[in-house]
């Protein structure tokens, strides 16, 4: 197969960019046979180049302007023109996949597209989609435009199916990975002093951007609510990579519950680092109001280190029951649960066992094996 991937966005760190990066790698070990042309923006070759092994099965161009050319002023007239370069392009390959459902282009035959959630349909306490949303056409355009659809979880592909009908047949789950580096590791000294964490006793762990459905502020304030006594041998570490006015409004957050000794605020942890920081922590907290899959809880599990997760939407399914659940709109819910993790081992034992066994299956070679099913199943389509 001929295949052309989209990457013209997430260069970054975020949760997409991890899918991109390592879905592309393990499907071009996995059949080396095909060619696995990477399509990203001018002069961008080489940042996208250095995430991966010398695959000969990988071809990268850079045939798309940025969008932030002139300060970002241009940006849809350059969006709109990455549109039209896209539709030309599409012919030279068995297929296209549009990785990130927000850079998918209407109007292409052979497109597939990778919807990693709806979030953006919902409202503003994310009890339901907004079927009145202005961007609910343009998902159910894309939902019909599109060869093929994978998504992360069977929890999005019912909200799919609920919300969109017809689509049942063109859905195909592919559970996202974990990178090989988080495992089970004795937590290193080293790093951990690099972060002021050897010396401070133990700590519940946040790892995800600040953003209203991370459910962060309600987190922040189920740790305040916490004896003092916790919370001082007990800090809350806070991996959350912000902007500057986001930096400032959660720095004011922390300091308006009096946590400035207790939250330890890191904007950015590189994996080796992080893997020490999953296998030091008492536990991750992770309460968002909606996930589509939830790369953070995987790489935890995979470490052995317990969560306190929502009872909503993919988390439960991803997390099986090596989890404690609680009510992301509870806040008591919440404290209770981080009381329960840091008051009693053998719970977190036992979670730290059972979550080992579930993260095992978790693969990105497994998605690479059901996404490249997907590919064929799609050229072979009468």
């Amino acid at each position: 197969m001929n295949i052309g991937i989209d990457f013209t966005h997430d260069l970054g760190y975020s949760g997409i960019g991890t899918y991109c990066r390592s879905l592309t790698e393990a499907m071009a070990q996995r059949e080396p046979e095909n060619i696995y042309n990477i399509l990203t923006l001018h002069h961008k070759i080489p940042e996208v180049q250095q995430h991966f092994s010398n695959l000969r099965a990988i071809v990268y161009s850079a045939p798309f302007p940025n969008p932030m050319l002139l300060g970002g002023k241009c940006n849809k007239m350059i969006r709109k023109y990455h549109q039209t370069i896209w539709k030309k392009k599409a012919a030279n390959y068995d297929l296209v996949h549009f990785t990130h459902q927000g850079y998918f282009v209407p109007g292409i035959e052979n497109a597939a597209v990778t919807i990693h959630d709806l979030i953006k349909l919902y409202n503003k306490s994310y009890t339901a989609i907004e079927t009145t949303h202005p961007l609910f056409l343009t998902t159910k355009k894309m939902i019909n435009d599109a060869a093929t659809i994978f998504v992360p979880s069977e929890f999005v592909r019912n909200e799919l199916r609920n919300y969109f009908a017809g689509c049942e047949k063109k859905v195909k789950v592919t559970y996202e990975g974990i990178k090989p580096v988080y495992r089970q590791t004795p937590p290193d000294p080293a790093v951990l002093k690099k972060y002021d964490l050897l010396d401070n006793g133990r700590f519940f762990l946040y790892v995800g951007r600040y953003e209203s459905r991370k459910n962060l502020d309600r987190l922040i304030l189920a740790y305040a609510q916490l004896p003092d006594t916790l919370k001082k041998d007990t800090l809350l570490v806070l991996i959350c990579p912000t902007e500057k006015k986001s930096t400032k409004e959660l720095q004011k957050k922390i300091a308006g519950a009096g946590l400035e000794k207790n939250v330890l605020h890191l904007v950015h942890v590189p994996d080796n680092d992080l893997v020490h920081l999953y296998n030091a922590a008492l536990a991750l907290l992770f309460v968002s109001f909606s996930e589509g899959f939830g790369l953070p809880l995987v790489e935890a599990m995979n470490c052995g280190c317990p969560a306190i997760i929502a009872n909503s939407s993919s988390l439960p399914e991803i997390s099986g029951s090596s989890s404690l659940l609680v009510d992301p709109y509870d806040t008591e819910s919440i404290r209770q649960a981080m009381l329960a993790i840091s008051e009693d081992s053998l719970l977190r034992n036992d979670l730290s066992k059972k979550c080992i066994v579930r993260a095992q299956r978790f693969s990105w070679q497994t998605t690479a094996q059901e996404t490249l099913k997907g590919y064929h199943a799609m050229l072979n389509k009468p």
